[in-house]
């Protein structure tokens, strides 16, 4: 039998130092876990934070992506702004209206600048006036392809271009002129007087663009029915031609009723050429700018 003093001695063996070193983390892994369970239950008792939309609040989106997602996504961007979008689009629409009404007023005001110097300059601008007739002036002098059948006729020309403007506005028409037997004249030089008569009456300013156009541009103020009476005085530049001296020894006392080819080349002078009519209607004023200052 086995002396006692030979048995180990169980009772007095220290703890090995690896399990002293387990001990410690697992502790602390414990207390985390308890600490981390502490601070979820706080948190999911917790109520929102006000002006904050909480995921349970937005219908038909699915939960459990968390937070960050649902504030990234699109849709969910959309929803918060669909409070306001309907009132922000309506602003901008009225605003661009208003841009886009001070714009065309804008517009007008600039037209209406513009004839109105360009009415003005026309007026004294006499070099202007006799351009298309500058080397065409002298009596007896007959220019090739000016002869009298390029003569225009009132009652055969046209009317190809209207711009009638409200009151308080430049409007202005096109004239084409074309000879007696309807061909296109392509050259100046004709004499066409216009009258603007309704509820007031004005004479248009007629501008010659040398290539058989003319224009007429007049101001009426006054809203209403109008009728523009058309005239053609003359043809081929014979309104800025100087008769003869002997015009009125040779004639009667007005110097017209000249013997045929007393007059040469030119013995349709005084011929009257017609007239055209057309009507129009002005609507009330629409431009209203308040003068700077008043």
């Amino acid at each position: 039998m086995p002396s006692i003093s030979l048995l180990p001695k169980s009772h007095n063996k220290p703890v090995p130092g690896l399990m002293r070193f387990l001990c410690f983390p697992v502790c602390l892994g414990v207390l985390l876990l308890l600490c981390l369970l502490y601070c979820t239950d706080m948190t999911n008792s917790c109520p929102p934070l006000v002006g904050v939309v909480s995921p349970r609040e937005v219908t038909g989106y699915p939960f459990g992506d968390g937070i960050n997602k649902l504030n990234s996504n699109d849709k969910f961007n959309s929803l918060i702004n669909s409070e306001k979008g309907p009132d922000n689009s309506r602003n901008n629409v009225h605003q661009n209206r208003r841009r886009a009404k001070k714009s065309l007023i804008s517009r007008r005001l600039q037209d209406f600048r513009h004839e109105w110097l360009r009415q003005r300059r026309a007026r004294v601008d006499w070099k202007n006036i006799i351009k298309p007739c500058a080397d065409n002036m002298a009596w007896g002098l007959v220019k090739e392809h000016w002869g009298k059948t390029n003569r225009s006729n009132a009652t055969t020309s046209d009317i190809i271009f209207q711009d009638i403007r409200p009151a308080g506005e430049f409007s202005k028409i096109l004239i084409q002129s074309k000879t007696s037997d309807n061909r296109t004249k392509l050259i100046g030089g004709d004499t066409w007087r216009v009258y603007v008569r309704g509820p007031t009456s004005v004479a248009a300013t007629v501008f010659d663009h040398n290539n058989g156009t003319y224009e007429a541009l007049f101001l009426i103020t006054e809203p209403g029915v109008y009728q523009l009476m058309i005239y053609l005085d003359y043809s081929l530049c014979d309104g800025f031609k100087d008769p003869p001296r002997d015009w009125f020894i040779i004639g009667d006392v007005q110097g017209a009723n000249h013997r045929n080819g007393t007059l040469g080349p030119l013995d349709e002078y005084l011929v009257k050429h017609g007239h055209r009519t057309l009507n129009i209607t002005v609507t009330k004023a629409q431009l209203k700018a308040p003068l700077s200052g008043k």
